[in-house]
């Protein structure tokens, strides 16, 4: 090989160096802000509105991967107990064995199987959620708002929307006059964990 042919092989693989060593992000493992993240629901009441009703004991981890969103992971538990609806004895009702029999079952939880992208910053995950004792799946539509650092933390947020119809779970009492289908609307907002913290 002659030294011109030495010096464009040469050259052509520092060229490509930067390339393959260029470091792959790793994706962000992520803890629930609890104080800035509402999973909450509306259900039609007898036609004439909607009941607007949440939860407010909740935890859960998202592992983001920017880069490569298919490959993020979605845990959340959820106290069924904490559900709200800004009526007291409403809320005692809707714990009670008629509905989510809290004393019982007092655990809700999604987890992630799937997470498809369908545009430059939306996409659905698709869980199985376990309710009652019941696993079933459930998709939501996500949008990724944005990501950024505030007092030396890094948080990503989200918007999801989704439904379900509550007797799939065995939720069936009063069913023809409430519901039975729910509407989801949750509101994330994440923060990124350091490695001591996981």
């Amino acid at each position: 090989m002659n030294h011109f042919k030495l010096l464009a092989v040469a050259a052509a693989a520092l060229a490509l160096l930067p390339l393959a060593s260029a470091p792959t992000l790793a994706a962000d493992t992520c803890k629930l802000d609890k104080a800035h993240t509402t999973i909450g629901f509306t259900i039609m009441r007898q036609g004439y509105n909607r009941l607007v009703g949440g939860f407010r004991e909740f935890g859960g981890t998202i592992t983001f991967d920017e880069q490569n969103p298919v490959n993020s992971k979605v845990s959340v538990d959820i106290k069924t107990s904490s559900f709200y609806s800004g009526w007291a004895a409403r809320d005692k009702h809707l714990r009670s064995p008629a509905f989510f029999n809290a004393a019982e079952i007092p655990n809700m939880k999604f987890v992630s199987t799937k997470v498809e992208k369908t545009g430059a910053k939306t996409g659905k995950i698709t869980g199985n959620l376990t309710l009652l004792g019941v696993t079933k799946p459930v998709t939501l539509d996500v949008k990724f708002n944005r990501k950024g650092e505030r007092k030396g933390k890094t948080y990503s947020g989200f918007s999801a929307t989704g439904s379900l119809d509550r007797t799939d779970w065995g939720m069936n009492f009063l069913a023809k006059f409430v519901g039975p289908k729910v509407d989801i609307n949750l509101e994330v907002l994440a923060v990124k964990q350091r490695s001591e913290e996981r």
